[in-house]
């Protein structure tokens, strides 16, 4: 990124508004930094909805209607946290929700969380009257902790008093169904926490969600992980069909036809329950759950293998989600 400081210098006194695309795999610093060039274009506003157990950031990053894709707007230039307000009234149409990096060893999330983020701004045909909200980093302290000391880490950085293991699953955390298919012990990778809604950074999503569908109904909330190719929709913790069932799955098999026809990918689509395995205090059964949004998805990414993805696979593994 500091090679780019001087281009960056000509092209912002030019006026010229222009995007980077990170097809690496990259720190939290690198991200932090590329958010902050991505607050810069005038359709993206980023904002510090929270922080971490450990004082990190959670960021989000609200992509405006495409009609606004031509004009003299200026963008909110991160922190900004007094604008918060302001950038959840923006909303008056339909709202798409996407979260990536709950789970820290998930990188490949992250990563295409941020290529999505560059396609829908740079493609100004792409959301009409659509304003998209992603947290693409949504475990800042465990993202950092796979870099720096485990790099196969799955929860956040919480302190558990009376434990020696660390960390709570928060994809276990949220309050819809707490407690099934999950852990009651710390060092469980699927620990679900004291209480539902423990932990910072689920307080932060919840609550960012909240007011965005306040303001403008979610049409879809959609949560990046992996591995596994599978596109799995409520509920996690009951085979019954949740509300919306076949309109999710007439979705999602579209979904699953693009990928294949333009990558050659299989992603299978079906209910968590059933396809991988029962669980709760999900971010998806909490969005359907509590929401009531109509199509909720978990998006297990490449490979069927493991977490280890080289850095040439980011780019198609976000262009076939795209």
């Amino acid at each position: 990124p500091e090679s780019l400081s001087e281009v960056n210098y000509n092209l912002q006194n030019a006026g010229v508004h222009y995007l980077v695309l990170i097809h690496d795999l990259a720190t939290y610093l690198r991200i932090e930094w590329y958010l902050r060039h991505l607050a810069t274009h005038p359709r993206v506003e980023v904002t510090s909805i929270g922080k971490s157990v450990e004082g990190r950031n959670i960021w989000l990053v609200h992509i405006m209607p495409a009609t606004t894709c031509r004009g003299g707007r200026s963008a909110a230039v991160m922190p900004r946290h007094h604008q918060r307000q302001k950038h959840y009234r923006a909303a008056k149409a339909r709202s798409i929700w996407l979260e990536a990096g709950l789970h820290a060893r998930e990188w490949i999330s992250v990563s295409v969380a941020l290529q999505l983020i560059h396609n829908m701004v740079r493609e100004c045909s792409v959301g009409r009257a659509v304003h998209v909200y992603v947290v693409p980093m949504a475990n800042p302290d465990g993202y950092v902790y796979t870099w720096t000391h485990q790099r196969m880490w799955r929860k956040n950085r919480r302190r558990n008093h009376g434990s020696n293991c660390d960390g709570v699953d928060l994809n276990r955390n949220w309050d819809f169904q707490f407690g099934v298919g999950a852990s009651s012990s710390p060092c469980s990778e699927i620990y679900q926490g004291p209480s539902s809604f423990s932990e910072p950074e689920t307080q932060s999503l919840r609550d960012a969600m909240h007011q965005v569908n306040s303001v403008s109904k979610l049409m879809l909330v959609l949560a990046l992980h992996s591995y596994g190719q599978l596109l799995l929709y409520p509920f996690g913790h009951t085979t019954e069909p949740a509300p919306h069932t076949p309109a999710m799955r007439r979705l999602g098999n579209i979904f699953a036809q693009h990928a294949k026809v333009g990558s050659g990918t299989v992603y299978d689509v079906m209910n968590s329950a059933t396809g991988l395995y029962f669980s709760s205090g999900s971010t998806d059964d909490w969005a359907k759950g509590v929401l009531n949004t109509k199509f909720v998805y978990t998006l297990e990414l490449r490979n069927k293998v493991t977490f280890l993805l080289n850095a040439d696979q980011i780019f198609p593994t976000g262009q076939e989600v795209w």
